[in-house]
């Protein structure tokens, strides 16, 4: 057996597309009336060794620049939803119709943290923000090793 076909860090390399669904209602997201343009996000696997490398230099340079007696203070959800912000950045590597405004959105550090930051994560059921949905679909091995199921 060919086991080349469960190689989960090199698949994960290559960006699967993700069609993003309202953070509220859970329905897909389309950029026409006619429903054919999908609002699609395009996501390396958590798996992917370049991701984990940029992953690995956030970690650093936050360690960095850490005081040296960490504060008692409460962590807040902005708190929690800042650091998946982080850790969805390296993730992202492009997007197919979806716009800030009347501009294409890039991949640019300031279009991307301002995409994962129109919402913050509320713990609600059935309720995704963005950096949410980038997140579970990074992580789950179905999304980019489409092969492994293969007989």
């Amino acid at each position: 057996m060919d086991f080349t076909k469960f190689d989960s860090r090199s698949a994960a390399d290559k960006p699967a597309r993700l069609h993003l669904k309202d953070p509220a209602s859970g329905e897909e997201l389309f950029a026409d009336e006619a429903r054919t343009k999908p609002c699609v996000v395009l996501v390396r696997g958590t798996e992917s060794r370049a991701v984990q490398s940029a992953l690995r230099a956030v970690q650093r340079a936050k360690l960095k620049d850490k005081p040296k007696k960490e504060s008692e203070e409460a962590r807040t959800l902005e708190d929690l939803h800042a650091q998946m912000v982080d850790g969805a950045v390296p993730l992202i590597t492009g997007f197919e119709n979806i716009a800030r405004g009347e501009a294409a959105l890039s991949t640019s550090e300031d279009d991307l943290r301002w995409f994962l930051n129109l919402q913050m994560i509320n713990g609600q059921e059935g309720e995704k923000s963005f950096a949410e949905q980038v997140l579970a679909f990074a992580s789950k091995r179905e999304s980019y090793l489409g092969n492994a199921n293969a007989r």
